[in-house]
């Protein structure tokens, strides 16, 4: 998921008449990405939850440096995450490219170019598992393209295009075994993010894996093998 709205300056600025600034985060290094982590998941109440959640964000970080390679995984590893207990309104984990976009909504401007776990029990459910095994590599590829390529990556927005228009994604299997149109036609951003996911691990909508990403999108399979490295080894 991708929060981006593009605001005046003014408009931008009209929170700072009240902070959205709710807590001063811990800096815990976790598998070479540096995490900022909501104080109250690591004392008090909400630690044993902090605990889970943290094991499970390893977990996720763990498989992604041996799913991700070389370079590219130098570069994703100087993405941050950012994990709190408990945001009062976000919900989704997102990243957020903009910091017009946070001010402009009342949220901590240092979410900006992070990608954010909002709710750190997400990270434990086990609906969300079953649905989005790889949703912290989806979340990082959003802040490696919005980072490291630009969303403006003509590649990218030249294969999103040419699937849009095929229509090849307008119906297809959903996880549950439902026909629905893919997430990834959203927009060029998500299609490189769902596409990720497929490419390395495994998504909710079909294109499930790569063999079926290769068959389905060869343009997208491209591209991926291009930006990521080859996923054959």
């Amino acid at each position: 998921m991708l929060n981006i709205i593009f605001l005046s300056a003014a408009k931008a600025n009209q929170v700072d008449k009240k902070s959205a600034v709710r807590f001063d985060p811990v800096i815990k290094n976790i598998e070479g990405w540096k995490i900022h982590i909501d104080p109250a998941l690591l004392k008090g109440k909400h630690s044993t939850d902090g605990l889970h959640a943290i094991k499970m964000l390893t977990n996720h970080l763990q498989r992604i440096s041996i799913l991700v390679q070389g370079e590219a995984l130098k570069k994703l590893k100087t993405c941050q995450i950012w994990l709190e207990h408990s945001h009062p309104t976000l919900h989704a984990m997102q990243y957020h490219p903009s910091v017009g976009w946070l001010k402009a909504n009342g949220h901590d401007p240092r979410l900006q170019k992070k990608v954010h776990v909002p709710q750190a029990k997400a990270l434990t459910s086990r609906g969300q598992l079953l649905k989005h095994p790889a949703v912290i590599l989806h979340e990082l590829a959003h802040a490696y393209h919005d980072q490291f390529l630009t969303f403006e990556h003509p590649e990218i927005i030249a294969a999103y295009n040419k699937a849009r228009q095929k229509g090849d994604y307008n119906k297809v299997m959903l996880y549950t075994g439902q026909s629905v149109k893919h997430y990834a036609m959203t927009n060029h951003k998500e299609y490189f993010a769902e596409g990720t996911e497929a490419y390395f691990y495994r998504n909710d909508f079909y294109p499930f894996v790569r063999a079926e990403l290769k068959k389905h999108d060869l343009d997208l399979h491209k591209v991926l093998e291009k930006v990521w490295g080859s996923a054959q080894k």
